[in-house]
């Protein structure tokens, strides 16, 4: 995965360097205009993800305490605590450098898991700081990001942008390939970090199984309107399949998450004494 974190960002600068020796200026100028496009809507769309209204000290008291909890077990500082008021049921950290860390929650994911799987799902995003992945998705995934994210904008007909959309979004795919990648051994490494940290497996399996119930029966207006942070979220809202699961997909599926956590659980049971018989 340390290879995947390098060799990704290389790739787009090996890709964009090429385009500088190869093409005419007026390519260029068109690749270059629709990067600086991608770069605008990426922006945007972390501004909104970070949107949501900051916890009070007297709001959602027990959400509050798990994460007081989890922070000190695991020797965190305390992240900010901001509740987004959506049906689905998700939540995410946003951890950009220079900014404390903050933790999103929706009304959703409240109203559908029980105390022990929200303190297994606020354990999975706090493993996410512990482990600074989140820093490293920005900085592996941000330049395939705006270039993609350009190649898909409604830009204009200008021909040298539409030619440079056109490549931004074939080098932003490439690059799309090896962030996702990264991104799913990141969430497995989360729920590992999760189970860890809570000692039971099983409540992050459970809240994983009850969010992925819960998703498929929201309506697909409301999973449109949030599927641009898919790769922050515990579970994806977007449903992918066929081969773009392979290379399209930010998480690993759900199944396979939950083999992990049963495995995880197993080694536990086998690592706690059992207790002695009274004489």
């Amino acid at each position: 995965m340390v290879l995947t974190a390098v060799l990704t960002p290389a790739l787009v600068v090996a890709l964009l360097a090429v385009c500088v020796l190869v093409l005419p200026p007026k390519l260029l100028g068109g690749l270059a205009l629709a990067t600086a496009l991608g770069v605008a809507a990426v922006v945007r769309e972390r501004r909104k993800t970070s949107a949501a209204p900051l916890l009070g000290p007297h709001e959602q008291p027990e959400l509050q305490a798990i994460v007081e909890r989890l922070c000190l077990v695991a020797d965190l500082p305390r992240p900010e605590i901001a509740l987004d008021d959506e049906r689905q049921p998700n939540s995410w950290i946003v951890d950009a450098p220079g900014r404390p860390p903050r933790l999103h929650v929706t009304r959703g994911l409240l109203g559908l898991l029980e105390p022990a799987e929200l303190e297994a799902v606020v354990a999975h995003e706090l493993s996410h700081v512990a482990h600074r992945d989140a820093t490293v998705m920005t900085v592996v995934g941000l330049p395939g990001a705006a270039l993609r994210e350009g190649g898909v904008s409604n830009a204009g007909w200008w021909w040298p942008l539409m030619a440079g959309r056109l490549l931004g979004l074939v080098i932003g795919t490439l690059a799309g390939v090896g962030s996702n990648a990264l991104s799913r051994y990141r969430e497995l490494t989360a729920d590992a970090g999760a189970a860890a940290l809570t000692g039971r497996p099983s409540a992050l399996a459970s809240a994983l199984m009850k969010v992925s119930g819960d998703l498929m029966r929201l309506p697909d207006e409301d999973l449109r309107a949030v599927a641009g942070r898919d790769a922050l979220h515990l579970l994806p809202v977007e449903d992918v399949t066929g081969w773009r699961r392979f290379l399209g997909a930010t998480h690993p599926t759900v199944e396979r998450r939950l083999a992990a956590l049963e495995r995880l659980e197993r080694e536990l049971q086998h690592a706690r004494p059992a207790l002695r018989e009274p004489d």
